[in-house]
């Protein structure tokens, strides 16, 4: 009995030593994966960017009727934190919003919504993964203010 519960304690610190190390790898990951959905009745369908955590905003059409200006960068002080600024350009303008899309107390691939209602979320990105819908790159969209 006194081995199996050595094993059991044993395992279990292997489980969260392992767990830490890959949430460390994810915070530190710098190239994120972000879903964006208009979150409109009959609107088109949500576009995956890829985003680099610090890069500048950058103009991003989404579909026929959408355009965004989207930037990811870290919340200053907390380095596990990262925010989604953005701001609609078209169909109808809106000023910039600021929205938490990874944080410890984030579920990863939780939805978030800007106040106009534009959902978000953000995954860590793993370019060239074959089973994932290739996402939009913006290294080479034009650069936009927020």
């Amino acid at each position: 009995m006194r081995k199996f519960i050595l094993a059991a304690a044993s395992c279990a610190a292997v489980a969260a030593v392992v767990g830490v190390a890959l949430a460390q790898v994810e915070a530190s990951s710098s190239t994120y994966l972000l879903d964006v959905d208009p979150a409109r009745y009959a609107g088109p369908a949500g576009q995956r960017l890829m985003l680099r955590v610090g890069d500048q905003p950058r103009s991003v059409t989404l579909g026929d009727q959408d355009e965004i200006c989207v930037q990811l960068q870290r919340v200053a002080g907390k380095t596990e934190v990262i925010s989604a600024r953005v701001r609609a350009l078209r169909p109808e303008p809106q000023t910039a919003a600021e929205v938490r899309v990874v944080a410890p107390d984030i579920s990863p691939g939780t939805y978030r919504s800007t106040p106009w209602g534009m959902l978000l979320r953000a995954v860590p990105g793993k370019p060239g993964n074959p089973d994932e819908n290739k996402p939009l790159g913006t290294d080479d969209a034009p650069v936009c203010t927020l």
